[in-house]
């Protein structure tokens, strides 16, 4: 910034071309900080629709991982289903297993697909401190999805698996293979698979909704009003 001293002789010439430098400065100052402040916003603004493509795309992974997976859970349940109303209505186990064998077997599987979570238009906000100039209800928005998306990606294998008794499973298994399962025990074995899906679906639709509430709330302009 450049400014001249004053030449003026009289103190009323000096006053004057003092006021007017001070109002330069002024001027000067306000319109850098409002450039400043007009770069703050885009980069904003900038960012949050960076964060809205990056969700969407996260809840487009989310609802193909839902539609692989319920086929699966839905054959499984009724699988088990089946056997309980055999078990339940004193069917023999060798019946039973016979049509284990040959009807049900197939679908005695557990197969999870994990969805692909991507977070790094959040964390470029982050570096590049575009966060710090979105409106607070936005940024808090953002900041609770990509949260749910960080808990999600590592608890969700992890509390599905709390389900699971590994070892029995893996002994119910090899009972099958070797023709000396029972009935009884597959059906646990199946509600504790059943019991795993339903909790790693259940937090995928969780998150899910999260992240299309947040999307329909910012939509792309979280960086506005800032």
């Amino acid at each position: 910034m450049h400014f001249e001293v004053p030449k003026a002789k009289t103190f009323k010439e000096f006053g004057g071309e003092y006021l007017m430098i001070v109002i330069s400065i002024l001027t000067a100052l306000a319109l850098e900080q409002g450039l400043e402040s007009l770069h703050h916003r885009h980069l904003a603004h900038e960012a949050s629709e960076k964060m809205d493509i990056e969700l969407r795309e996260n809840i487009k992974s989310v609802a193909a991982v839902l539609e692989y997976n319920e086929p699966k859970r839905k054959a499984l349940e009724q699988v088990r289903d089946q056997m309980l109303a055999g078990i339940r209505s004193k069917s023999g186990d060798a019946e039973l297993m016979s049509r284990f064998a040959h009807e049900w077997q197939a679908a005695m599987h557990l197969s999870l697909k994990s969805p692909l979570l991507r977070r790094e238009a959040w964390e470029t906000a982050v570096a590049n401190q575009a966060v710090t100039w979105m409106p607070r209800e936005a940024l808090e928005q953002y900041a609770g999805a990509y949260g749910s998306i960080r808990d999600t990606s590592t608890l969700t294998h992890a509390g599905s698996l709390a389900f699971l008794d590994g070892p029995r499973l893996r002994d119910v298994m090899s009972n099958i293979q070797m023709g000396s399962a029972n009935p009884q025990e597959i059906f646990r074995i199946m509600n504790q698979m059943l019991s795993a899906y339903d909790n790693f679906d259940g937090n995928l639709k969780s998150l899910s909704a999260t992240m299309q509430q947040v999307v329909a709330n910012t939509g792309g302009h979280g960086g506005k009003g800032a």
